[in-house]
């Protein structure tokens, strides 16, 4: 059985285990199927360890493969082609679903106003939201490390907020969206107390 260190397994990397599955149950015969390693949407590579009553393979490099038949030891792993990746995991990679995309917005200094680039990048989120017939949109504010705690909590809220109103005004259903603060505790740009960072008076948008 594998076993994904560090990262959610991708959606292809069980695609082996299930006709594995689907083989055992269908014919009385030993199961055989196909590990394939893939890498995460934001291109991280995890690991996999592939273990049977036989033996075990760790799956490091992406796109790396290991077959499994029964109760014997996986195979040496082995890099897939792309090819082999289209042919036997086609079905996988086509329901797979589409990876989350972040939208940040920068605003002016102490304020929930948007600077001009991000309120050009709201018709961006817009179409995101549209096209991926979005059923989640999380929408959390944050402050460079200029004032109190309390004063930043309060800015980040408005600001997430703010984006939040403006996205029920262009229509977008208020049952999808979720509103978060984090003040200054989680900069984008670490730096002293104190320091103004323009990056980090930001709010960032997943669309899911």
């Amino acid at each position: 059985m594998p076993r994904r260190h560090g990262h959610t397994w991708p959606a292809t990397i069980l695609a082996g285990l299930l006709t594995a599955a689907l083989l055992a149950l269908g014919g009385g015969c030993a199961s055989r199927g196909t590990v394939v390693l893939m890498p995460d949407p934001d291109g991280h590579v995890g690991k996999a360890e592939v273990a049977t009553a036989g033996g075990k393979q760790l799956l490091e490099r992406a796109q790396e493969m290991t077959v499994v038949s029964g109760s014997n030891p996986p195979t040496s792993p082995a890099a897939a082609t792309p090819g082999y990746l289209a042919a036997t995991f086609a079905e996988a990679l086509a329901v797979e679903p589409l990876p989350s995309e972040k939208f940040i917005l920068f605003f002016e200094t102490g304020r929930t106003c948007l600077v001009a680039e991000s309120q050009a990048a709201i018709p961006a989120i817009l179409t995101a939201i549209k096209r991926r017939n979005a059923i989640s949109i999380t929408i959390s504010g944050h402050t460079d490390a200029v004032g109190s705690v309390q004063l930043n909590d309060r800015l980040a809220h408005e600001r997430a907020l703010a984006i939040r109103g403006l996205l029920l005004q262009k229509g977008v259903d208020p049952q999808r969206l979720t509103v978060s603060s984090h003040g200054k505790g989680n900069p984008l740009i670490p730096t002293p107390d104190g320091v103004a960072e323009p990056r980090n008076r930001r709010v960032e948008v997943i669309v899911r």
